[in-house]
């Protein structure tokens, strides 16, 4: 903790965000090793798993700076909390959940990468957030690895049957609903600097969400009642680290901008494949569209946190 004390805001937002990067892909790692085919795949279970973690370190961190709202900002602060909440966990999962039964797995992978982008215009439109050259410039790098990206998806499933335009835009509202969700946690902790328990009320109204599409919908319903049924280590080894990520993500909008934030954060998906490939070799090498996509994609987030 030393070592992270010593840096200043926007150093330890930008190691934050990509520590948060990190536990997203040992995330995806260990949700691709579970042989559990039935549940969620553990996604309520992980809401569970992110309001316990939060809530200790609310409480070990955080627990004189948090307390019942008194003043008008305060109330302001749980909205915007409670709002993340919503945006991420429940639209945002069920949205991409329903993009990956319409598209499969690539095609809406290759969607979701539309968060960076969304992300960056909402902060500059709605919170006023300054974009460099240098930004621009790394914004062109890792627009244009996640060119590659969508299009190495796309050409892996021209075989099959294009689905229906209508089908894409599960992905696209899935993609703005995460990036609303950015928005709403920075302007949260703009108010209230406390990332653990934004995190924390964040997940409680996540699954309060959850529970009240239980009572409408048959599928969520089953889901809640086999909460603890479907697990397995891999499932429950996931949900820490994607509680931990999240808990990071919160942790860097405390200190650093928006747009950089995201931009860090959107090399999950390279370090996903790094670890599949290289730690793992679960996953065979990738080809050399991909590894320029990476490359393109590190040198542009290394622009965006020089700016």
């Amino acid at each position: 903790m030393s070592g992270l004390a010593a840096l200043n805001g926007p150093a330890l937002g930008q190691v934050l965000a990509a520590l948060s990067a990190v536990s997203f892909a040992f995330s995806n790692y260990f949700v691709s090793r579970t042989t559990r085919s039935s549940g969620d795949k553990g996604v309520m279970f992980s809401v569970l798993v992110t309001v316990a973690i939060s809530g200790v370190l609310w409480m070990l961190l955080e627990g004189a700076r948090a307390t019942l709202p008194q003043a008008r900002a305060d109330w302001v602060a749980f909205g915007w909390f409670g709002l993340a909440g919503i945006l991420a966990m429940v639209f945002g999962r069920s949205l991409v959940f329903e993009s990956i039964r319409r598209l499969g797995v690539s095609r809406a992978t290759a969607i979701k990468r539309l968060n960076p982008f969304f992300s960056v215009l909402l902060a500059a439109l709605l919170l006023g957030e300054a974009v460099t050259w240098l930004d621009g410039i790394g914004m062109l790098a890792i627009a244009g690895a996640f060119g590659l990206l969508i299009r190495q998806s796309f050409r892996a499933r021209r075989e099959a049957s294009a689905p229906p335009p209508v089908a894409f835009l599960f992905g696209i509202f899935g993609a703005l609903a995460y990036a609303l969700a950015y928005i709403a946690r920075k302007a949260g902790l703009d108010i209230m600097a406390t990332p653990a328990f934004g995190t924390f009320l964040s997940a409680v109204t996540g699954f309060a969400g959850f529970a009240a599409l239980a009572l409408v919908m048959p599928r969520y319903a089953t889901n809640l009642a086999g909460v603890f049924r479907h697990l397995d280590r891999w499932i429950v080894a996931a949900a820490i680290m994607v509680s931990f990520g999240h808990i990071l993500m919160f942790a860097a909008l405390a200190y650093e901008s928006v747009a950089t934030v995201v931009m860090i954060a959107s090399l999950e998906i390279f370090i996903s494949i790094f670890l599949a490939v290289v730690v793992f070799r679960t996953e065979p090498v990738p080809g050399p569209a991909i590894a320029l996509a990476a490359l393109l994609a590190t040198g542009g987030v290394i622009l965006v946190a020089a700016s």
